[in-house]
């Protein structure tokens, strides 16, 4: 730890306690003592500085008053997805760090010697075990170098221990005044090395990344490196391409809503939709002939692309810049990057509902306005992903629709055969909720994914939202039953929850708003129990209810009109990944690109043009691996993606004007 000294910053006692054994002998009276410069109060530098180094005294080092800035910001916890200023709720699962302008800052006073500005502070923390990182700032004879170390976890309350062994390393060297500019985010005490380059966004958490010298804009290096995870030459599969030529589609399938939070890039998420549609009609992706599912218009079909959930709030990929904050919250474009397939997860998702049935996106049959269309909750109240949903729900309402199917915009699926058997199931009335599962690792289920544990004919007897320790009887051979995020509520249950409503605070208390956390579990005991005095408990226990409580008559109101209707699981064995995080979406990416990942023929041609297997350069188009593999040394695991474009704002009101984006209008 951080020895302290005595207040009086310029006389320095002769003696002090050092962290480094390593250091110099105790300082005598015959040493000079060094001068500092400038007005500051940031003595926690001077005594770091020395106690981490045992810095010679005789030496004279110079700590002016943004040197010592840097230590503070080197020093302070690392940002979280949370908006203190608006009291908005988040996990400490989101940081980073613009290092570039961090060593544009403080390159002129850093100290003229191989010594280094360093600190501890905490990237990460659960239920028992904290995650450590030290970090340093200094001089090189190439630049001047920012390194973030993480040590493995450690048991809270414990203190540092530097002899544990490195999670990950991650180094940027860099010249003042770059070209480029890099970052580190950090997610759950996971790094990732981020460039921002031009039109092209470059990814890194175990690779390395040399900027080359015949390239302008001074030096630039980065590397990484991570426990277990080291990148291996491959070979992908090269399977034989079918021909397929736009056959007409039989029937009608149903339309899909994006949802859309105030302030979380609109205008990106439509542009990229409209990416999408354009390959369609110019034919660079076929599809095999849409068939609707029999019950296809019974449903509306929505996906939450806005943003929403602390996991997707600390970064993006702009051209305004990595990461930035606004005064309604924080963006996020994770949903219109771009993998290795040339598509974004969420086209993915329209790919696997065309295959069942559902959406139809043959050329001439997709479109914005056709079958896609947007709702933007402007009203500032309703937060969270169940309230926004009934939102959506009420706003979208239409004649004939007997069921809600919801997808995220940040997962890549192929859950074709599962998104049929949802929606038979649901056509039969006999579900409240229909939930598509998937078996994950339950070490990567832990904090991550709601999980569940079923009972006769897939019943979901318990659902517990992302546990930090999974409870007993979730788990088989290592295994946990994960829900999607990908499930159908009926139009009984939407009453049921409209019945309750009323009763449930506003803005405060336990998320009154969210599916995994509120809405399921209220459902749940709403479809199981019979004593309407054990479910009005269960649900003042959901809702943190305010004083009164929930009436029984709309507790037993409620209860009716679910009727016999149960929630029920569609376990399935198809792909699936998560893409919640930029790490989870870059690790997925490269799994597409090792072939690991089923893919549409399109999509194989692409990931074959796209990538370079000897280096593990892994572009979203052919064009930006040419452009990346004449500037830049690459060796590793790097993911290269292209920066979110905005369209015109007159555009946007243009299809407000048309109807195609249906507007909550703020509340005042």
């Amino acid at each position: 730890m951080i020895q302290k000294i005595g207040a009086g910053a310029i006389n320095l006692q002769p003696r002090y306690n050092r962290v480094n054994t390593n250091a110099a002998p105790a300082i005598t009276t015959n040493v000079t003592t060094p001068s500092f410069k400038g007005n500051y109060t940031a003595t926690s530098l001077v005594n770091a500085y020395q106690a981490y180094h045992g810095i010679n005294l005789a030496k004279t080092v110079s700590f002016g008053k943004s040197l010592s800035e840097a230590f503070k910001e080197l020093n302070q916890p690392m940002v979280t997805c949370q908006d203190l200023s608006k009291g908005r709720k988040g996990e400490n699962v989101g940081s980073r760090v613009a290092v570039s302008e961090l060593i544009d800052k403080y390159a002129d006073e850093l100290p003229q010697i191989e010594d280094a500005i360093k600190t501890d502070t905490e990237v990460s923390s659960d239920k028992d075990k904290i995650v450590d990182a030290r970090t340093q700032l200094k001089r090189t004879p190439d630049g001047i170098l920012y390194e973030m170390a993480v040590r493995q976890p450690r048991v809270k309350g414990t203190s540092a221990d530097r002899t544990l062994p490195l999670q990950q390393l991650l180094r940027i060297t860099q010249d003042a005044n770059q070209e480029e500019k890099a970052y580190v985010l950090n997610t759950k005490g996971k790094l990732m090395a981020v460039v921002e380059d031009t039109d092209n966004v470059l990814l890194t958490n175990a690779g390395r990344i040399d900027k080359l010298a015949s390239a302008a804009g001074g030096n630039l290096s980065i590397e990484t490196r991570q426990k277990g995870n080291v990148f291996k030459p491959f070979t992908p599969e090269v399977q034989p391409v079918k021909e397929r030529t736009h056959k007409p589609s039989i029937g009608e399938g149903t339309e899909i809503v994006i949802g859309m939070e105030d302030g979380r890039f609109v205008p990106e998420i439509i542009d990229s939709i409209q990416t999408f549609v354009d390959k369609v009609n110019n034919g660079e992706i076929i599809l095999d002939q849409f068939v609707a599912n029999p019950g296809a218009k019974n449903t509306q079909l929505s996906m939450l692309a806005g943003g929403f959930g602390s996991r997707a709030e600390y970064t993006n990929a702009s051209s305004d810049g990595i990461f930035h904050s606004k005064e309604n919250g924080a963006q996020s474009t994770k949903g219109v990057f771009r993998t290795a397939t040339g598509l974004t997860p969420m086209e993915t998702t329209f790919i696997s509902l065309h295959n069942a049935g559902l959406l139809d996106c043959s050329k001439g049959n997709v479109g914005i306005g056709k079958n896609i269309k947007f709702y933007l909750n402007q009203s500032g109240v309703n937060k969270g992903n169940g309230g926004f949903t009934v939102d959506l729900y009420n706003k979208m309402e239409r004649e004939g629709r007997n069921s809600l199917t919801l997808f995220p915009n940040d997962s890549m699926s192929r859950l074709s055969k599962a998104s049929q058997k949802m929606a038979d199931i649901m056509n039969s009335g006999d579900a409240a909720i229909v939930m598509i599962a998937k078996e994950v690792k339950s070490e990567d289920a832990r904090g991550n994914f709601g999980i569940m544990k079923l009972g006769a004919d897939n019943e979901i007897l318990e659902f517990a939202e992302k546990p930090k320790v999974i409870p007993e009887g979730y788990e088989k051979n290592g295994k946990c039953l994960t829900n999607t995020f990908q499930f159908s509520v009926s139009k009984e249950a939407f009453k049921a929850l409209a019945t309750l409503e009323p009763f449930f605070p506003a803005g405060k208390g336990k998320e009154p708003r969210d599916w995994s956390k509120t809405f399921v579990p209220i459902l749940m005991s709403l479809s199981q129990k019979d004593d309407i005095d054990a479910i009005t408990k269960d649900i003042e226990k959901v809702v943190d209810a305010p004083e009164g409580g929930i009436p029984k008559s709309a507790v037993m109101e409620a209860k009716a009109t679910l009727g016999n209707q149960k929630i029920v699981a569609v376990p399935t064995d198809e792909p699936w990944a998560d893409c919640g995080t930029l790490n989870a979406l870059y690790h997925t990416t490269m799994q597409i690109a090792n072939n690991d990942f089923p893919l549409e023929d399109f999509e194989r041609k692409h990931v074959l043009d796209s990538i370079n297997t000897q280096t593990g350069l892994v572009a979203s188009t052919p064009a930006q691996k040419a452009e990346i593999e004449g500037k830049y040394d690459i060796d590793g695991e790097v993911m290269v993606v292209p920066k979110a474009h905005k369209v015109d704002e007159a555009i946007v009101q243009e299809y407000i004007d048309k109807g195609l984006i249906t507007v909550n209008e703020r509340q005042v």
